[in-house]
């Protein structure tokens, strides 16, 4: 069922099972899994069922600190959220993620890998990406050898979701209208949490004109994506804080372009190590640094992938736009469709190489990078904090202070000239590396609109936001569904993980209510 406060349904008070804030990626995975174990959930979304700027100019931030611009543009206040801008990328984090080398500064997670396998092998079902191994044990089974890799790495590869999948609320959403015990409230924004020995007793939400709606669940979750779920509960006062936790250790995954591949040295590369299409799964590789090569090297997480980029008046451009429009509900436009019928040439190429390589293609035209990304070490400094700017509901806005660090530029640096070494010995020439960046001083590192961090999971109320059950320290009743929670970041995309996550989470709460009382 769906309500929009908007339109001042009459009904002021509310209560369930369950109340979920956010309709995003973990909102609606949560709300499909617990309404179908028979629990009244609500789902409060601030904005509409499409995206609406109204809605969109409240997720306004300040910047304290460099530009992230994750927070000012990589969010959507709009059912499905980011899904329905979503790249669609799933690879697990590894063992090394949750539990840290030694040596390293980085803080374990306080669960293990096999706490999430099973809901990432569910999530592979659901998305439609199919079984293959994500490591370079799939080339075998695609006919193909595996190739010599550099010293130190091992490789793996990303699964995307087709376009078709990756909009949460064309799949799940759907589900979640329709079922009888799951209410999507709409324009609903979040206020204030209210709480009384250590249970959350209300939730405050006001809609664009300022009236007030009253929301009361037995279990109260925070999904409201990294920036936002940390200004929740930075805007609720009677949400303990005692150590000052909340909205610390705020990070992303950055990037940069460490070197151009010119054709020859592409064609080699592409022939060794993928991209791969199987059964409408585009497959992407990544060079990871493994725990030795981190251990012995002092290296974050780091690892180098891919990246193409096409001419706008391309015909492989076209086809992704179109798609992309798709994705986000929209029809594609007749300028899209016209560019596709002119590059006839380009889409036969893009077909072939599909069809009978199994392969990804690029254009003779494309530029092809080599990128490095890394994790972020946790720092203090980065975090989310509320302005005494307000915005139009009366609320305070968020500041983020977000910057990188030497550790990723050290890092950036002493990965590509390893890189650079073990390539040539393996005889891939004339590949066109940043020569700054090889010689210690690499260009800005950019966000990749990856934030995570500001509610960190951990075992020690002292320096941690919820444990390892998402669950608030000092709180009965409210959990956080977020990668807000994330104590580090890894190599690898979040939102494989957040999503098992979710599910876990589900679970959890399903065999809560279980118990006898």
């Amino acid at each position: 069922m769906h309500v929009d406060l908007q339109a001042s349904p009459g009904q002021t008070r509310w209560q369930s099972d369950v109340c979920i804030v956010g309709a995003g990626v973990a909102g609606l995975l949560l709300a499909d899994r617990l309404g179908r174990s028979g629990m009244t959930v609500h789902v409060l979304e601030a904005g509409g069922l499409q995206q609406e700027e109204e809605s969109q100019v409240l997720y306004e931030a300040e910047m304290a600190a460099d530009r992230h611009s994750g927070t000012l543009e990589g969010r959507f206040r709009t059912f499905g959220g980011s899904s329905t801008r979503w790249g669609g990328q799933l690879l697990p984090y590894t063992a090394d993620v949750f539990h840290p080398p030694p040596g390293s500064n980085a803080p374990a997670w306080p669960i293990a890998p096999g706490d999430l396998e099973p809901y990432y092998d569910e999530l592979l079902d659901r998305m439609h990406v199919g079984r293959l191994p994500f490591t370079d044990a799939l080339l075998p089974a695609l006919g193909h050898n595996a190739a010599a890799l550099p010293g130190g790495t091992r490789l793996r590869y990303s699964k995307w979701a087709p376009f078709s999948q990756r909009n949460l609320a064309h799949t799940v959403g759907k589900d979640c209208l329709k079922a009888a015990t799951i209410t999507v409230f709409t324009h609903a924004n979040v206020a204030e949490l209210h709480a009384s020995s250590g249970r959350v007793t209300g939730v405050r939400v006001l809609n664009y004109r300022g009236e007030v709606f009253e929301f009361s669940a037995g279990t109260v979750i925070v999904a409201a994506g990294t920036v936002e779920s940390s200004r929740i509960l930075l805007l609720s006062p009677e949400i303990p804080n005692p150590h000052g936790q909340t909205g610390l250790y705020f990070h992303d995954h950055v990037s940069l372009h460490a070197a151009e591949l010119p054709g020859a040295a592409r064609q080699r590369l592409f022939r060794d190590y993928g991209p791969f299409f199987v059964a409408g799964t585009l497959l992407t590789p990544k060079l990871e640094a493994t725990p030795e090569l981190q251990a012995r090297e002092g290296l974050l997480a780091v690892m180098a992938h891919f990246v193409i980029q096409e001419p706008e008046d391309s015909g492989f451009a076209a086809v992704r736009a179109v798609l992309t429009a798709v994705q986000r509900g929209k029809r594609p436009s007749w300028q899209m469709l016209a560019t596709m019928i002119g590059s006839a040439g380009d889409l036969l190429r893009l077909v072939w190489a599909l069809k009978m390589q199994r392969r990804r293609a690029a254009s003779s035209r494309a530029t092809v990078w080599l990128n490095i990304d890394m994790e972020q070490p946790p720092s203090e400094q980065n975090r989310v904090e509320l302005s005494f700017a307000i915005d139009r509901l009366g609320l305070r806005k968020a500041v983020v202070h977000w910057s990188s660090s030497d550790a990723e530029r050290t890092t950036a640096t002493r990965y590509a000239q390893l890189l650079r070494g073990d390539f040539e010995r393996l005889g891939y020439h004339g590949i066109a590396w940043d020569a700054a960046l090889l010689n210690g001083t690499p260009p800005p590192l950019a966000d990749t609109y990856h934030p995570m961090g500001g509610l960190r999971m951990g075992t020690d109320p002292a320096t941690s936001v919820v444990d390892r059950d998402l669950r608030v320290h000092g709180m009965e009743n409210l959990h956080v569904a977020s990668c807000a929670v994330y104590p580090t970041g890894g190599s690898s995309n979040p939102t494989f993980t957040l999503m098992a996550l979710s599910l876990r989470l589900a679970d959890h709460l399903k065999r809560a209510q279980q118990r006898p009382a």
